[in-house]
């Protein structure tokens, strides 16, 4: 039987909580015409939280060259490569990201966290299966304009440290999540995981 690791994977902080509050709150209150914020969201709580991600790498191969092509050997129409996507495992989604870059993950003892696990909204079998998807349909499809074979080369379980935001605006609440890695300082739409494809 596996015995269950002590530790975990997350990725390393470049804020304490309060800067990552104050950063989030900037970004939610974007100044219009650089004067005034419109809408103004008014903050009841904070909890200090991990949220769970996967990172998967596929690696893709589609073949448009002649079948008689010499065996294991690609024609100038052929493409062969990797992609990976980073899923969100408490939201649900998938993300591009640039096998380039670092994730910059380091080990945290389970007992030293400070904070709320987020639980998962989905198995990571299912995590898996809807990021090939993803990485398929949507990314894929319009890069090559045909869907390539896919298999998952390698995948890697891992945590965001987060403050997590309960607000009000205009009489609702609202949760969002303040992030204290690099990641969460570039961009709000896709969390800042960049995008690029290995080909």
């Amino acid at each position: 039987m596996k015995q269950e690791s002590s530790y975990i994977m997350k990725t390393s902080n470049i804020y304490d909580a309060a800067e990552a509050v104050e950063l989030k709150m900037k970004q939610i209150h974007p100044k219009l015409f650089g004067l005034f914020c419109p809408v103004k969201y008014k903050l009841l709580s904070t909890e200090p939280v991990y949220v769970p991600y996967l990172f998967l790498v596929f690696h893709y191969s589609l073949v448009r060259g002649s079948k008689k092509e010499e065996a294991g050997r690609l024609s100038p129409f052929d493409r062969d490569g990797q992609i990976g996507v980073v899923f969100d495992m408490n939201e649900a989604h998938a993300f591009h990201y640039d096998l380039f870059d670092d994730l910059e993950l380091v080990q945290l003892r389970k007992d030293a966290m400070e904070g709320r696990f987020m639980k998962a909204s989905c198995t990571e079998q299912e995590a898996v299966r809807n990021s090939m998807e993803y990485a398929k349909w949507q990314y894929l499809r319009k890069v090559f304009h045909a869907i390539p074979e896919i298999t998952l080369e390698r995948k890697q379980f891992f945590v965001r440290q987060a403050v997590l935001l309960n607000l009000e605006c205009r009489g609702r609440q609202y949760e969002k999540f303040a992030y204290q890695d690099r990641f969460g300082a570039k961009s709000e739409h896709i969390s800042g995981l960049r995008v690029r494809l290995n080909v």
